[in-house]
């Protein structure tokens, strides 16, 4: 039997603040799928039996088990080597992606061309992981709801009230007792916790939101990771473009590293209060239970 272990790297996780101690790596959520839930719906996918989290005990032989990274995943590479001895596989990088069994074993490198590795590095990785999660999701039915207007699906759960002039464009999930609009705007990817808040003249584009976050009026969020228990005042705006086009970098680990990409919002940890009329620039990283004054610009880390 295939058995896989996932396991976490410490040293290879930079996701914070996206992450937290109150929203581990492993439990971190998109649309109701968390990352260990989805590495383990992967594997299984590649022809393994059981997969167990990383805090579970194992009780079959450590020489059969294949430990698989879910920072640089690769179900394929995890896949090859359980079907031979011990040893351990790496990417062009030298990162770890899985490894089986004690001591010194074979040793193999994958191309990008051999094996496609997920990266889940940096919080930015997480706006891509949640596009794999969410693209093909299924919505509700809307289509007798006056005033909703759903171009692509919109699911919600239990107690969530949808207003009047709500658009999604794309994909969206809203968790339970939540409440849209009205006159609400939510386009490409879009995931929300339980009991939150996006309210009159709101637009959100890719965004993760986390639980207990409000967002209530005429405010705007682009390419953003936004935590729990976060308030936006009125008029509220993260930014996710520069003015030339360029590529964004953003810090993270205590260094200012490249994205990759050419849209990229605000990181906000948990617990963060932005007064009314805040903007937040591009790239930016707002650290958890940070305040802002009204109309100010956030230019930060």
């Amino acid at each position: 039997m295939r058995v896989a272990r996932l396991i976490y790297i410490p040293e290879r996780d930079h996701t914070f603040p996206a992450t937290s101690p109150e929203r581990p790596f492993r439990g971190f959520s998109v649309a109701g799928v968390s990352v260990a839930a989805y590495c383990a719906s992967r594997l299984r996918e590649a022809g393994f039996e059981a997969v167990f989290n990383p805090e579970a005990a194992v009780t079959e032989s450590a020489a059969e088990v294949v430990e698989v990274s879910m920072h640089d995943f690769s179900p394929e590479a995890a896949a090859w080597l359980a079907s031979c001895g011990t040893g351990e596989v790496r990417n062009e990088e030298g990162r770890l992606l899985a490894r089986k069994g004690p001591g010194n074993g074979l040793s193999r490198v994958f191309s990008g061309r051999e094996a496609a590795v997920e990266r889940l590095v940096y919080p930015w990785d997480l706006l891509d992981w949640q596009k794999r999660v969410m693209e093909g999701m299924e919505g509700d039915d809307f289509s007798g709801r006056p005033g909703v207007y759903v171009l692509g699906s919109l699911r919600v759960g239990k107690g969530t009230v949808v207003m009047p002039g709500v658009v999604v464009e794309g994909s969206a999930w809203v968790g339970d007792g939540c409440r849209l609009g009205p006159n609400c705007h939510l386009r490409g990817y879009v995931s929300m916790g339980n009991g939150c808040v996006a309210g009159q003249g709101v637009e959100l584009k890719n965004c993760i939101i986390g639980d207990g976050t409000f967002i209530p009026h005429l405010s705007y969020a682009g390419d953003s990771i936004i935590g729990s228990d976060v308030n936006f005042g009125a008029g509220t705006v993260c930014s996710n473009f520069r003015h030339d086009g360029g590529e964004h970098r953003m810090m993270a680990a205590g260094r200012l590293e490249i994205t990759g990409r050419n849209k990229l919002g605000a990181v906000i940890g948990d617990h963060v209060r932005l007064g009314s009329n805040t903007v937040v620039l591009p790239g930016r990283v707002v650290p958890p239970g940070a305040w802002t004054m009204p109309g100010e610009t956030f230019t930060g880390t």
